[in-house]
């Protein structure tokens, strides 16, 4: 390794663990569980995943489970990427030990796009319009509740239009994989 490049390495760790430790006095100042926020995270948690568990069809438990986990890993890594560009910050998240946006990219997201596949499934409707639809509707509901009470703030020209596309994506995406291991599946028998 060059000087050059360990002084640029060394530079960049003690940026990241500057900001760990900016990011862990934040959230123990403002996202604390003596602060509405964080409560506003464990309820989303709760909340979403006890209608899951109640609605969800267990015949199909699987495949729908399947198209959750393809939209919590996508939104994941779209998630970080806004936030480590600061396009997309979420200023109070569950804890500091945890990636931003937990709640919302790994729980809220996912459920309702489960529950609204289920709903296409069960009753023969076609999802990729339902899809789109959704994704509005969440990006521009949540999203702008989110934005009200302070959950979410958007940067650099990001607003909810691209939050909705990038919704549309992910959801389009998770369902292509899902069908394509479906497709896999029945070719194998």
């Amino acid at each position: 390794m060059s000087e050059k490049e360990q002084q640029l390495y060394q530079q960049i760790y003690q940026l990241k663990e500057e900001l760990g430790g900016l990011i862990k006095e934040y959230w123990k100042l403002y996202s604390n569980p003596g602060t509405e926020f964080f409560w506003i995270n464990i309820l989303t948690i709760l909340i979403s995943f006890t209608v899951w568990f109640i609605v969800v069809d267990r015949r199909h438990i699987f495949k729908i489970a399947f198209f959750g986990y393809s939209n919590h890993i996508l939104w994941v890594i779209v998630d970080s990427y806004l936030t480590s560009n600061n396009y997309f910050n979420h200023p109070h998240s569950l804890s500091y030990l945890l990636p931003q946006g937990t709640t919302v990219s790994t729980v809220l997201f996912p459920v309702c796009f489960m529950l609204l596949y289920q709903y296409c499934m069960k009753r023969n409707k076609n999802f990729w319009i339902y899809a789109i639809i959704g994704s509005f509707v969440f990006a521009y509901g949540f999203g702008s509740l989110a934005d009200a009470i302070d959950m979410a703030r958007f940067h650099q020209g990001f607003n909810l239009f691209k939050l909705s596309l990038i919704d549309v994506a992910v959801v389009f995406i998770s369902y292509l994989m899902t069908l394509l291991f479906q497709k896999i599946q029945r070719s194998d028998k």
